[in-house]
Order: structure tokens, then sequence, then C-alpha cells
């Protein structure tokens, strides 16, 4: 029997999925169910035959896994829904009606097995490298959608895309800020962040002021882009020399991989792949010494012991610079082992490099 629409979807649970992309899978679920139809997707996809599903409900795990697997480079409805504009939904019912379809291999392995009657898709997100597709499919003896599902889909449409490029945009940001987290530690002067090709995404505020680039663009064109693009390739540090203006600068450029949930992809294109770390290693490097003390609560005594032993690599001498008792420097010292975890004198000049900072 041909689904009969006759209610309005509620907007606003499109929006609350937009800020917890957990509800998605939910929300999905419940637009199907509105549409009469048995399960749906909220995928994107990459490349020329590459795909990865964000949300879904409904489908068969095994199938969904083989479509990315096997059969995306296969799907010749593919092509038909790449065409179609933005923003339009699209049924596949009569695609599948066409002999050289239903001659195909997708068609026989994938679209008959399922016993997908329609295909109800839309392209949320439509670019040269990204498409991000909505889709809900019928299965089994039903009907395919008719004029008025397309167009009560058509007006949920803009609500959709909206939640999509919100909560895309969120979990990208997310991934930038873990991103400089998880490399920050490791940087001196700052962070670039690369693209999967090696492009450069961002420019820490760091690196802008250091090499006087007054843009992401001008920074682009630049040899400082293909060195960092060769020590992302590379995996190991490399040293190369540059001139900014008049000055010249000998930068150390570590390159680190980074994960990323890839939907945060869909709102601004590719996100970081590569962190690089760049450092001046002609620049005079000191610890921030307060930061320190009051990090791990030393009192002033303790602060004192403290920048000493580091400044001079040593501790023998340290009372008589100071001009305190060997006994009260040596209390002081085993105190700053205790407050900052430390085991010894190694292990707290490893332990200082984490409050490393440019001397000035």
């Amino acid at each position: 029997m041909r689904h009969s629409q006759v209610t309005v979807f509620p907007v606003e649970s499109i929006y609350d999925a937009a800020a917890d992309e957990r509800l998605f899978p939910d929300l999905l679920r419940r637009i199907g169910d509105h549409f009469g139809a048995q399960a749906g997707f909220l995928g994107w996809m990459g490349g020329s035959s590459s795909a990865g599903f964000q949300a879904e409900y409904g489908n068969d795990p095994a199938y969904l896994a083989s479509y990315v697997e096997t059969y995306a480079a296969l799907d010749i409805l593919r092509p038909a829904l790449m065409e179609t504009p933005e923003g339009e939904p699209r049924p596949a019912y009569p695609l599948l009606q066409l002999p050289d379809v239903q001659a195909s291999r997708f068609y026989r392995e994938y679209i008959v097995p399922q016993r997908i009657v329609d295909n109800l898709a839309t392209n949320l997100i439509k670019r040269d490298d990204m498409f991000a597709t909505i889709a809900i499919l019928r299965t089994g003896d039903v009907a395919p959608f008719s004029g008025e599902d397309i167009a009560a889909m058509r007006a949920l449409v803009p609500h959709l895309r909206r939640a999509v490029i919100l909560s895309s945009h969120r979990i990208r940001q997310a991934d930038l800020m873990a991103a400089y987290r998880e490399v920050a530690q490791g940087a001196r002067d700052g962070l670039v962040m690369l693209g999967d090709a090696g492009e450069i995404l961002d420019l820490g505020p760091e690196i802008e002021r250091m090499t006087g680039f007054a843009s992401i663009e001008a920074a682009r064109r630049s040899a400082f882009a293909k060195a960092l693009a060769r020590a992302a390739e590379a995996g190991t540090p490399l040293l190369r020399e540059f001139s900014f203006g008049r000055r010249k600068a000998r930068l150390l450029l570590a390159s680190q991989p980074l994960s990323r949930n890839r939907y945060g992809d869909v709102s601004e294109g590719r996100g970081a792949a590569h962190a690089v770390s760049v450092t001046e290693v002609d620049r005079r490097w000191g610890f921030a010494y307060g930061a320190m003390a009051e990090a791990h609560g030393l009192t002033a005594g303790e602060a004192k012991v403290l920048e000493d032993v580091l400044a001079h690599g040593e501790m023998i001498g340290t009372s008589k610079r100071l001009g305190i008792a060997r006994a009260t420097a040596r209390s002081h010292l085993h105190k700053i082992y205790a407050k900052t975890g430390t085991s010894g004198f190694p292990d707290l000049c490893l332990f200082a490099h984490r409050f490393i900072v440019a001397a000035r």
C-alpha cells in the first residue's frame, strides 16, 4: 500500500541533532518512520570511490561495510545522484527500472538481495571533493515514494542541511582543539596544521609573527610550505634555512599525524591530518620558573633553589650562590622533587622542559 503523508515532521528535533550528533541515528529513524521507510543513512562521500557513514538505521552492517569496501566503485546510481542539484530530493525508483541498471552487478549483488524498492536521496552538501547525503530507503513489499513524499522531504532539506553543517563545524573545531592539545607540548615556537595533501590549513599566531606571512594563501606559495609538506611526508624532523624578508632563520620542522572525526570535513572541507611543530634552532630558550612554582605550590625558598639548579645544571654550589645552609638547600630540593613528582635531578630536568619558553 502506498504511504500517505498526513502530518508535519517536528523540525525542532533536527536542530536537537545539530547540537548532539549522537541523536542523528534516532532522527533518521523518526524521519524514516514519517515517510514509511525501513532504513536510512546520513553519509559523506569523499574522493572518487570512497564513502563513509556518519549515522544510519535499519541497514544490514555487512552491506554497509561491503558498500564502502566494494560497491561504492560499482554504484551505477551514484553518478545520477552526484549530478542532482544540491538540496533536491531524488528518488531512485525510476532509475531502478532501467534495463542497463538492472543488468549491472551493483543492482544484482547489492540492490536485489536487500529488496530495495526506492531510495529517496538528497545532496545536503555538494562540492568537488565531498558529498554529504541523506537517504531513506523503502524495502520489501512496498510502493515507491510518491510526489507528495518528495515535496515533504524538500521542505525538510534546508533544516537538515543547516543541522549537518552546524554539527560538522562543531566537530571540526573540537578536532582542531584536540590536535593543538595533542602536539602543543612538543612545539617550541609554534604549530602549523596541514591537510591530507600537505596543504597549509592553519598557521598559529607564533608562526605568523615569525614568518611575516600576511595570510595562509601567501604562506602556501612559499618555500616554507613546501618544506612543511616534505616534513609531513617524511615523518622525520627536517632542518631547513629560510629567508623571511631580511631575516634568515634555521627552523626544525617535526611532523606528527593526527586522528580526526572526518565528519568534521563536511562543513569546510578536509580537516587537519598533520601538525608540524616549528622550532627556531638558533633562538635562546629559558624556563618559566614562576609558572613551575605556581603550578606545583613551591615556596619562595624552593622556587629560588629550583631556578638556581636548573640555571647552573648542578646542585653543589647552590647553597653558596644563594647564601643559605647546605642542609637548607638539600631540604628545599627534596621538597621540590616531592611536589613535582620527580625522582632526582635528571628527572627534574626532563620535567622542567615542559616549561620551556623563548628567552627575550
